[in-house]
């Protein structure tokens, strides 16, 4: 797998990030850039999940929690859709908000 579809290929949910791990070139600053965004965002989306699973729960705060989460979770959709984007166009802008977060090295 090529560095730019390893890049595009990371942001698709877990599936996509593991495929992209294993096949893409670990050795690869570009791959690695994407691998690393696309982790954030794949945490993010997990732990915004869990948390409004739980808020689902509590019926005086379901109704916010729906929105706040449903507002939370089309943000990270949107940044997902600008990493496949600057992965396709072989950029390494950072994205807002978590692109300055380095979680792999």
């Amino acid at each position: 797998m090529n560095a730019r579809t390893a890049g595009i290929v990371s942001y698709i949910t877990w599936v996509g990030w593991i495929i992209a791990l294993i096949m893409g070139d670990q050795d690869d600053e570009f791959v690695k850039h994407h691998l690393n965004q696309a982790l954030i965002l794949n945490i993010c989306a997990t732990v915004c999940s869990a948390i409004s699973g739980i808020f689902a729960l509590i019926p005086i705060i379901r109704v916010l929690g729906a929105i706040v989460f449903g507002l939370i979770g089309l943000v990270i959709f949107i940044m997902a859709i600008a990493g496949i984007i600057s992965a396709a166009n072989n950029s390494t802008n950072p994205l807002p908000v978590v692109g300055e977060i380095k979680l792999m090295k």
